[in-house]
Order: structure tokens, then C-alpha cells, then sequence
């Protein structure tokens, strides 16, 4: 009776930390920026919008701390307020990525977009992080929209080049003649996990390039 009892309790042990192990890796990312916010510290900021947010930038950008500030649905002014936020944490860089909402307001305005994103950039600069920027990314089959991406991107690219700011093209291997490949979203806006793979490639070559410089 002993033996079975303690049979029992052995597998109800193996099953719980079987499911606590699988709840862990299931949640690892909530979990890893939670850590990030406690201790106010992080190499890498990701910040931006929709885009960011999906990302589990933890385990897809390579030997460092990264906290992941994305705010689905915002626009370039939404998070221009918000990125003060990213001071505190003293990161070696702050990769920034939006401005695609913007695009469906009935006001929309390129000027207005780079007036955001200066103010983005001078912000982090006075206090001593490093702005990279990312060009916007295109949708699939939105010729309309990717058009104004296109736009979008020709303004932030002279005004980086001019700024002397770190600028990299994370669509690089991702376009076809529809714009954003299809197997590379699973709602024609969004990235799927083949998507991510390729961003965050992007960045991990960018962040090497980098340490070679240094």
C-alpha cells in the first residue's frame, strides 16, 4: 500500500512539473520581460507598434536583454509620447519601427510622420541612446498602401543619412511583385514566425557589424 501511494505521488509530481515546465516555455517571453521591467535594465530596446509587440525578441535577437515595447493600433504621435519611456532603461540601442498606422487616418501626412520621428530621435540622442530606425514594412497585395510606404521610406532614409542615424531595411528578402511575400503573413499585414526569423536576422548581422566596428 506504501509503495503504491508513493508510486502515486511520484507521477502526480512528474505531471505537474511536466506542465509547469511546458506553461514556462509556453510564456517564456511574458516572463523574460517581466524580469526586464523589474531589474530597469536592458541592451535593446524594440520599440514601435503591432509589429513589435508580436516579436519574442528575447529568443530572436542574440546575446543580449531586449524589452519589447510595442503598442498595437498606435500611430507614429501616439508613440512619440511614449518613447521617454525607453530612457530608463539605458539601452545600447533603441530600434524603432512604425508609422504604418498612420496610413489610414483621413489626416494622414508624411510630413507629420517624420516631424515624429525627429522628435523620437532627438529625444533618445540627448539623453545618450542610440536611435536605429527601420524602414516601415509593405503589406501583401496593397498596391494603395505600399505606396505610401514607399513614401514614408524615401523621407527616412534621406533624413537619416542627413542625421547621421543608423538606418536598416528589415524588408530585405521579404518582397515580391505583391509586396509582402504570402508565406510570410497570415493576415496580408502582420509577420508570421518565417517573418520574424528574417527581421530579427537583419538586426543580429547589424548588431555584429557593429561590435566589429567597435
Amino acid at each position: 500500500m506504501k509503495k503504491k501511494v508513493l508510486w502515486i505521488s511520484i507521477i502526480i509530481n512528474i505531471i505537474f512539473l511536466a506542465q509547469l515546465i511546458l506553461v514556462s516555455f509556453k510564456y517564456r517571453e511574458t516572463l523574460l520581460q517581466k524580469w526586464i521591467k523589474r531589474k530597469h535594465s536592458a541592451d535593446i530596446v524594440m520599440f514601435g507598434d503591432s509589429h513589435t509587440a508580436n516579436g519574442e525578441w528575447s529568443f530572436l535577437i542574440e546575446g543580449n536583454s531586449v524589452l519589447r515595447m510595442g503598442y498595437g493600433g498606435h500611430s507614429s504621435s501616439q508613440l512619440s509620447s511614449l518613447i521617454p519611456l525607453t530612457i530608463e532603461y539605458k539601452p545600447k540601442y533603441v530600434f524603432i519601427l512604425c508609422g504604418g498606422n498612420d496610413i489610414g487616418y483621413k489626416n494622414f501626412s508624411v510630413k507629420e510622420v517624420m516631424s515624429n520621428f525627429k522628435f523620437m530621435a532627438d529625444t533618445l540622442k540627448k539623453n545618450n541612446l542610440k536611435p536605429v530606425f527601420q524602414k516601415l514594412l509593405y503589406q501583401h497585395n496593397s498596391l494603395k498602401y505600399n505606396r505610401s510606404i514607399d513614401s514614408i521610406n524615401f523621407h527616412l532614409t534621406n533624413y537619416c543619412l542627413k542625421e547621421k542615424i543608423d538606418l536598416i531595411d528589415i524588408g530585405a528578402g521579404m518582397y515580391d511583385s505583391t509586396g509582402l511575400k504570402a508565406n510570410l503573413t497570415n493576415d496580408k499585414c502582420h509577420l508570421n514566425k518565417k517573418g520574424y526569423k528574417i527581421w530579427s536576422a537583419i538586426i543580429n548581422n547589424f548588431l555584429k557589424d557593429r561590435e566589429k566596428e567597435e
